[in-house]
């Protein structure tokens, strides 16, 4: 091999070996971003934020209330949240209305009703879980009690079937439902994460759904970052929280303004903070009613 074969031979060896370096480079780059996008958020999600309903003095009252749009902007519904504490006890009472020309059931009723209630317990966090469907044409509830030492056992019932799950008491610290995720949080700050359980009272909507529906998944949520919005007509700082599928603005006092997510079924859905009106939440609570 003369002088100038060997010369190409190193270069051939050199560029071989830099391609190689790239390319190794390239992977862990690749794989680190997918490690800060999908594993890292996980491994630092925190504990959740408080509510604000868990921060009330003896004899206080929260109340909160939702519109809520579909994709055209047309209210279909309502939700509404009164919370009060009794000593060491927190009773939270949601009631939700959708109306029914916007479900895809049959029903005699002019809505669909979905009330939860949901007791907290200073000592042990969410104590005991209760919620009722009115309006589908079948029976749907789900109940869930805390058990020493970290057990939160539920039960359920779609009609005729019934079953029960269990879940980690931890697990429960963050709880909301598919249609109302959020009701208010304090403390927030961009880049606060937490995992979120989701409820999903409707799932009896869709032949045999049962219980591996009636709790979703939880889910990663994240403060991404603050934003002024146009509330009611004011301009208004708020955080954004995101997850995969929604997300909510918050006030700097904690108030959730708005929330966007999609559901099966019933599509793009739009919460909008409201001031609160009794009358018209009993009038809905009314027509959801079966006799």
């Amino acid at each position: 091999m003369d002088r100038a074969d060997a010369r190409d031979g190193e270069w051939l060896g050199m560029i071989n070996r830099w391609i190689g370096i790239a390319t190794l480079g390239l992977m862990l780059s690749v794989n680190a971003a997918l490690l800060m996008r999908d594993v890292l958020p996980d491994w630092l999600a925190g504990e959740p934020p408080e509510s604000r309903a868990l921060q009330l003095g003896p004899g206080d009252e929260l109340n909160v209330q939702f519109g809520i749009y579909d994709r055209e902007r047309h209210c279909i519904g309502h939700s509404w949240t009164r919370s009060t504490r009794s000593g060491d006890l927190v009773s939270v009472r949601h009631r939700t209305v959708i109306k029914a020309p916007h479900l895809p059931v049959d029903t005699e009723l002019k809505a669909v009703r979905i009330d939860t209630h949901l007791n907290f317990h200073e000592d042990v966090g969410l104590d005991e879980l209760r919620v009722h469907v009115f309006g589908l044409g079948v029976t749907i509830k789900l109940e869930g009690e805390f058990y020493l030492p970290d057990d939160f056992a539920c039960k359920w019932q779609v009609g005729e079937r019934r079953g029960k799950f269990q879940l980690p008491a931890h697990a429960t610290r963050a709880m909301g439902d598919v249609i109302r995720p959020f009701e208010s949080l304090t403390g927030l700050y961009v880049g606060r994460s937490w995992r979120l359980e989701l409820l999903n009272p409707l799932s009896g909507i869709i032949p045999d759904w049962g219980a591996r529906n009636m709790m979703t998944d939880g889910v990663l949520v994240r403060v991404a970052r603050m934003e002024e919005v146009v509330h009611h007509g004011a301009p208004v700082q708020a955080f954004v929280l995101e997850t995969e599928k929604l997300r909510a603005w918050v006030t700097l006092d904690g108030r959730v303004i708005r929330q966007e997510f999609d559901l099966p079924l019933l599509g793009t859905l739009t919460l909008v903070d409201e001031p609160y009106d009794d009358a018209l939440r009993q009038q809905e609570l009314r027509e959801a009613m079966p006799r």
